[in-house]
């Protein structure tokens, strides 16, 4: 799924931010939400940031299954504390950092395809890359979610 429609299904969960199951999840819907959305403005960010030039891709075994398998198994890997939301998030604060995410998508057109991120596991992704490993790591959260509410 395209990172635009991944945005509109964040926006679409806003008013069920307060959910939590903690059969499924110790965070609420709202703390995913905010956490994809901390990554997604980030990254997009950060591609703007480095120099093409310094892109240096490197084959590891770990980045291979990520982007061919899109496995990130539950609850092993602990987020970086810049990605943790610092409060409980609140709609006001989603919707900034959607508008935001929706801004930044659409400035990274210009950007060349070797414009990159570095990723502290994974090494470098170039700008498809990185578009692959945001949808692939907003839709685990937004499976998480999904379970979250299932009642």
């Amino acid at each position: 799924m395209e990172l635009e429609k991944l945005l509109q299904k964040i926006e679409s969960l806003i008013p069920q931010i307060d959910q939590v199951n903690l059969r499924v999840s110790k965070a609420s819907v709202g703390w995913h939400l905010e956490h994809s959305l901390l990554i997604i403005n980030s990254s997009l960010k950060g591609l703007t940031m480095t120099n093409p030039n310094d892109y240096k891709p490197k084959f590891s075994i770990k980045k291979f299954v990520f982007l061919n398998f899109g496995v990130i198994p539950r609850g092993k890997i602990k987020a970086p504390t810049q990605f943790v939301p610092l409060e409980t998030p609140i709609k006001e604060s989603i919707g900034k950092l959607i508008t935001m995410a929706k801004e930044r998508l659409s400035g990274i057109e210009v950007l060349p395809e070797k414009a990159f991120i570095t990723h502290p596991f994974l090494g470098d992704f170039d700008k498809k890359t990185t578009l692959k490993f945001l949808g692939l790591h907003t839709n685990h959260h937004l499976k998480i979610i999904d379970d979250i509410l299932k009642r």
